[in-house]
Order: structure tokens, then C-alpha cells, then sequence
């Protein structure tokens, strides 16, 4: 910390502002982290389909960057089940304000981008949906490398080497494998891994805990990416299990840079930003889900150490108002 000396007994300008300024550089509290838009005009690339001829597949994708030179570090957002590419702009569009380029596909679950018509549960259910999902995630990844060809605005814009996934609900789910969470398959022998070592981070939004999905109580032996994972205490599972349940990623799951949030009174669609008015109660889930994510991908896709200070101190608990229950290990 820098000090200052002044002489005069009388308060001085010089001592004001240097007051205001070893208190700024060593706040605990980084003050960047609000629920206002950031510095960058958000722009978006719309109607682009990715052809993965191995599977005969359509990936649309939806993708926000800022209007700004330079290069930026890559999210890849995972929707939840029967949602779309489309469903998330306010994670996508915060994101990006702060200086992430945020791609958002369309799963084969989607309703209204690949004609989904099963239900939910259907889509929860179907152990080739499992699969497809990181595979979408991957192959994205796979094609970021020639982005001008199907998004030449994007051309020299895209940090590689520093990619998150993150995701709600099935989403979550998605990001997690990605991460290294393993499954069980029916017909295949052993865990099943799709994890993609290109992956610096993962954010979990009301994840699924075992019982489903193919997820067994070893499921997360093998997750060592750093992980952010959030839910609420009104977050119920889709078949009745308790909130705590959404937590087992971060209680099994191996120790180094993770961190659980738990929202007091958050429900599962609190997280995705999905309501009409700002008298909703889950205006405050998601306002306290964008800060914290935020501060997240900047500790681990652009290594800010003020971000990691914000995580490892719980600078949330202010802004939620004492709302927020933390863990980190």
C-alpha cells in the first residue's frame, strides 16, 4: 500500500484525494462489480448454423462481442433444457459489456431452433442428448479457430487460449461434463468422460446432483477446472429433491478453486433472468448471479487478482443484502 504524508493540520485537497485513493486501491470490495452494463457496446452475430458433418448435426449459435479492438476471452453458454440460443441475453449481454466475447448455441433440445416437441422430462431422459451436448460444446470450440469464415467480424477478436463454459440447469449439466464430470451410459462399461482440456472454467447454474443424467456419486472425481457454482434455497430438483442436492458437484468434487453461492430464497428460473417486471423476486437472484459470475470469469479468463480477492472474501454478501451463504475450497 502507498503512503502519503502531509504536513498541513488543515484537511488539504492532496490529503483528500489521496485518502480516496489508498482506500479505492485496497478496498477488499472490488467497487467494479454492479448490476449496470459495462464499458463495451455489446454487439451480436445472428443466424449462424455450424455444420458437424461427423454427426450430420446443425449447431445454431448466437454470438455477443463488443464493438472494441483487441482480443477477449471466449464463454460458451449452455442453455437449459427446451430453451434456445436466444434465451439468456442478459448473462450474454452483461458479459460482453465487461470485455468477453459470449457464444450461446441452440441444443437438439430446443423448441424453437431445432423442433423439439418431446417434454422436459423427455429431454432429461434421453442418453444421446447427454452425449450430444458437450459434443456441441466441443465442436464450437473446434471451429472458433476459422471464425471469419461464418463470422468475419469476429476475425482477431477471440482469445483461445482462455475459454469458459458455463450453463443452467441441463446447461449446467453441460458445462460440467465439458469440465470433467463423468456419467454413466447405458451399454457402455465404466465413466464416461467429455471433458475438453481447452477449458480454463466452468459455471454451474442450479446443477443436477446424482441420481440422474447418468451422474453417480463419483461423478466428479476427476473435476479439477476452476468452478463456480450458484443456487438457490428454493431450488428444487425435477423430480423433488431438496436444494442442497444442486450442491454436490462442489461438496464431491475435489478441492482447488471452486466456489458455491447459495442464494437465500433464489428458485431454479431466478438464474436465467426469465420475468416481466423488476418487483420480481428473482430481479435480485439475477442481478446477484450476473455480478458473481462476473467477477468469476474475470479471476480465471483474464487472471485479474482484484476478481479473486472479490471471490475468496464474499464481496457479493453486500450487494445481497446478507442473502448469500458462501463456500470456497
Amino acid at each position: 500500500m502507498g503512503i502519503f504524508v502531509v504536513s498541513h493540520k488543515q484537511p488539504s485537497w492532496i490529503a483528500i484525494i489521496a485518502i480516496i485513493f489508498v482506500c479505492l486501491w485496497s478496498s477488499t470490495v472490488w467497487c467494479q462489480y454492479g448490476p449496470t452494463a459495462g464499458p463495451y457496446k455489446v454487439l451480436a452475430v445472428e443466424n449462424i448454423v455450424l455444420r458437424d458433418q461427423v454427426r450430420n448435426k446443425n449447431i445454431p449459435i448466437k454470438i455477443y462481442y463488443p464493438e472494441a479492438a483487441g482480443q477477449f476471452p471466449v464463454i460458451i453458454f449452455s442453455h437449459g433444457g427446451l430453451a434456445s440460443k436466444d434465451s439468456y441475453s442478459g448473462l450474454g449481454e452483461y458479459w460482453t459489456s465487461y470485455g468477453f466475447v459470449s457464444i450461446h448455441p441452440s441444443h437438439a433440445d430446443s423448441v424453437a431452433d431445432s423442433g423439439f416437441r418431446g417434454s422436459l422430462r423427455q429431454a432429461l431422459s434421453d442418453p444421446r442428448g447427454w452425449e450430444n451436448r458437450p459434443e456441441d460444446v466441443s465442436f464450437i470450440i473446434d471451429s472458433l479457430s476459422h471464425v471469419e469464415t461464418f463470422a468475419p467480424q469476429l476475425k482477431d477478436k477471440l482469445d483461445l487460449e482462455h475459454i469458459g463454459v458455463g450453463g443452467h440447469s441441463f446447461g449446467a449439466y453441460t458445462a460440467g461434463l465439458i469440465g470433467g464430470t463423468t456419467i454413466l451410459l447405458p451399454g457402455k462399461v465404466g465413466p464416461q468422460s467429455f471433458a475438453d482440456k481447452r477449458v480454463s472454467a466452468i459455471v454451474l447454474l442450479s446443477p443436477q446432483g446424482e441420481g440422474i443424467l447418468g451422474l453417480s456419486a463419483h461423478s466428479w472425481d476427476s473435476l479439477h477446472v476452476p468452478m463456480l457454482l450458484m443456487y438457490g434455497s428454493r431450488d428444487f430438483g425435477p423430480f423433488g429433491e431438496e436444494p442442497v442436492w444442486r450442491s454436490e458437484a462442489f461438496a464431491k468434487g475435489p478441492a482447488g478453486d471452486k466456489y458455491e453461492v447459495e442464494l437465500e430464497g433464489g428458485t431454479h428460473m431466478g438464474f436465467a433472468g426469465f420475468f416481466q417486471n423488476n418487483k420480481d423476486h428473482r430481479v435480485e437472484v439475477f442481478q446477484c448471479t450476473r455480478l458473481e459470475t462476473l467477477a468469476f470469469w474475470d479471476a480465471y479468463l483474464k487472471q485479474d487478482p482484484k476478481a479473486r480477492q472479490y471471490l475468496e472474501s464474499h464481496g457479493l454478501q453486500k450487494f445481497s443484502g446478507d442473502n448469500a451463504r458462501f463456500a470456497n475450497k
